[in-house]
């Protein structure tokens, strides 16, 4: 009926952009102090925190780039409007101060709730306010590291030629950001569900897509009013729901099996991350833990997790490293050679350790490439509030966090900032001052010989000046298998293809307040023919 009326196309259009802008202007809340300066906010203007949102939401490299020059350089606090809400930034300074917050004071779980909105989002809301996967991802998980690197390996290698294909004569066009989503998934899930099912394309197909639709339906129900969210979330979320049920289908039957297998002690364990999801369970006091619908959505989850973020970091780093001189292609592949000489030709954590240059090239991508615009997010929960050590008064219920990407992108912390150097801190590692060196003379070189001396520069290795996973004791459990993973990807990538771009590095686009890698750009491939198909 809508669609005969004159306006009937543009009426439901209409009335969602009427239901943001509603939401938009009531997000003001009293309890913000008003003696911190707003981004983008002009004084005097009609609706001037409103349009301070549309603002920074419009340019937010340019803003938070302003946010960290103009106030957090000068150790000093400003407020970071968004169309969704407003974060107090506070000055790198107080970083060390922020990690130390007991939880009693400050949430990190009720900031990610707040962005994923599990609520809405997710089928069993409880299983993020409960997060016992991350016991299982802390425990069992990191300490198998180096026995699953094999596993990965063959996944990854599998993956490969599925993809990109064994053909050394003819280059293959490919989408890094599209190749690398199935690639990150299949060996995740190698480590995750076994063999059988990681190589499943339906289940594969479910989680790529749903790691998507995540956090976009998020994104969407954030920008709406509260009182509208109940009503809109239904339609918003379907496909994740949609998708979630189906995830169910193809995992609980393997749960049911695997969960009948332990009462009949009839076979020994699989040793991967289900497995450990089922132990774990049976020791819950929680009968709720047990349910086979309960694990397969903390195994979809976790694949969020481990897809999402890892298919950015590794799209930025192929890119970086393609864009750049051909010689740094060339030294990763000279280097991944040795280390496999030296390992007897064996891919396990031994070569892995080795790949130093490799190593420091995804930690450079992931400092210039890193999502985050500001993190170390935390929502005060404090009864009164908290003050910050540069004296700012963060109330109850306020969002507070640090200028990450200012961090990453300061000429006083690295040289050169704004230029990719990918074996920066392999050289920083060569060139590590022992005890009886001088004082460094200059602040340039007395910043370089503090983040040497106090972190060893690993692509995993957390500081107040690096923190892409987080920094203390809420950095995300997962990195380690992280950087295993995609480790192996770039170096079987590097050691068995050639890769070719013909235009410049696509540059850097900003939605919203995340900062996203190539995802429709292409490369060309071409199988080595140096190396055994």
């Amino acid at each position: 009926m809508l669609a005969n009326l004159p306006l009937g196309p543009y009426l439901i259009p209409c009335l969602l952009l009427v239901t943001v802008l509603v939401g938009v202007i009531s997000r003001h809340k009293p309890g913000k102090p008003p003696d911190l300066p707003w981004l983008n906010h002009h004084e005097g203007e009609w609706f001037g925190r409103t349009r301070a949102r549309f603002r920074t939401v419009g340019n937010f490299r340019d803003s938070i780039h302003s946010a960290y020059t103009k106030y957090s350089k000068a150790a000093q606090s400003c407020i970071v409007p968004s169309l969704a809400d407003e974060v107090i930034l506070l000055p790198a300074q107080c970083i060390d101060w922020l990690i130390a917050q007991p939880d009693s004071l400050v949430s990190n779980l009720d900031a990610i709730k707040d962005v994923l909105l599990p609520h809405y989002t997710l089928l069993r809301p409880d299983i993020v306010h409960n997060p016992t996967h991350h016991q299982t991802i802390r425990g069992p998980l990191t300490r198998n590291l180096a026995g699953l690197v094999p596993d990965i390996f063959d996944e990854v290698a599998s993956a490969f030629d599925d993809l990109w294909g064994t053909d050394t004569s003819e280059w293959k066009e490919i989408c890094p950001y599209e190749s690398m989503l199935r690639i990150v998934a299949r060996g995740s899930n190698r480590v995750f569900v076994g063999k059988s099912l990681c190589r499943d394309p339906e289940l594969l197909d479910i989680a790529v897509k749903w790691a998507q639709l995540m956090p976009m339906s998020a994104s969407i129900l954030r920008q709406l009013p509260l009182f509208s969210r109940p009503f809109l979330a239904p339609l918003i979320t379907f496909f994740n729901h949609w998708y979630a049920r189906k995830f169910i289908k193809i995992v609980k039957p393997e749960v049911i099996r695997r969960q009948q297998l332990a009462q009949s002690q009839k076979a020994d364990k699989p040793n991967d991350l289900l497995q450990w999801t089922i132990d774990l369970a049976e020791s819950s006091a929680l009968v709720s833990e047990r349910d086979p619908e309960t694990i397969a959505l903390r195994l979809l989850v976790i694949n969020f997790a481990a897809i999402h973020t890892s298919t950015f970091s590794v799209t930025h780093a192929i890119f970086d490293l393609v864009s750049s001189d051909s010689s740094y292609q060339l030294q990763i592949r000279e280097e991944v050679h040795e280390a496999l000489a030296a390992n007897s030709g064996k891919w396990d954590k031994g070569v892995l350790q080795r790949l130093v240059k490799l190593d420091s090239s995804m930690r450079e991508s992931s400092r210039l490439g890193s999502f985050l615009s500001f993190g170390l997010s935390r929502k005060v929960i404090a009864p009164d509030g908290l003050k910050a050590p540069n004296g700012t008064h963060c109330p109850r219920g306020s969002t507070i966090a640090v200028p990450t990407n200012g961090i990453h992108n300061d000429a006083g912390i690295y040289d050169d900032a704004a230029e990719y150097k990918p074996f920066r801190f392999a050289d920083l590692r060569e060139s590590a001052p022992t005890p009886d060196d001088q004082e460094a003379e200059s602040p340039l070189e007395k910043n370089t010989t503090h983040l040497v001396k106090n972190a060893n520069l690993s692509f995993v290795s957390l500081s107040p000046q690096y923190h892409p996973f987080g920094y203390g004791r809420h950095a995300c459990p997962g990195r380690f298998f992280a950087s295993n993973e995609l480790k192996l990807l770039l170096a079987y990538m590097f050691d068995n293809y050639e890769i070719e771009s013909d235009s410049a590095r696509p540059s850097r686009k900003w939605v919203g307040s995340t900062l996203l890698p190539p995802m429709v750009e292409k490369v060309k491939v071409r199988k080595l023919d140096n190396v055994a198909v």
